[in-house]
C-alpha cells in the first residue's frame, strides 16, 4: 500500500527548538510514501527527531508527539505539540492518506479507444 502526505501545517516557532523541528518536517511536504515499512521509518525518524531537539533544549518545555488514525478515517496524522495552560500548543501537523490508485498515460490505450475497442 502507498501512502503520500497531502497536508503539512506548520506553526509560527516560538524557540530555536520549534524552529529546528519545523525546519526538518518542512522537505516532507508533497511526498510519496511507498509502503508499510516506509510510513513506519518516517514515524520513528520524526519521533526521534522531537526527542534529539527535546534533550538538546532541556530548558525549553518538553514538545511530544503522537501518530495514528484519525477518527475512523483512512487518513493518519503525524503532529507534534507543548502542553502550555493545559491546552497542546502546536507545533506541526502531518496529514497521510492511502493512496487509492495510480493513474499512468499509455498510447496503447488511446489507440484502442480511437478504434473502437478492437484489440
Amino acid at each position: 500500500m502507498m501512502f503520500f502526505v497531502y497536508h503539512l501545517q506548520t506553526y509560527s516557532p516560538k524557540n530555536r527548538a520549534w524552529k529546528k523541528v519545523i525546519d526538518h518536517v518542512k522537505k516532507y511536504e508533497y511526498i510519496l510514501i511507498k509502503d508499510n515499512l516506509s510510513l513506519d521509518a518516517l514515524k520513528h525518524e520524526l519521533c526521534d527527531v522531537v526527542n534529539r531537539i527535546n534533550a538538546e533544549h532541556p530548558k525549553t518545555k518538553r514538545m511530544q508527539y503522537t501518530a495514528g488514525p484519525i477518527d475512523n478515517s483512512r487518513t493518519i496524522r503525524i503532529e507534534a505539540y507543548v502542553m502550555s495552560g493545559g491546552y497542546p500548543d502546536t507545533i506541526f501537523i502531518i496529514d497521510i492518506c492511502k493512496v487509492r490508485s495510480v493513474y499512468q498515460f499509455s498510447e496503447k490505450t488511446n489507440l484502442l479507444e480511437q478504434k473502437g475497442g478492437e484489440a
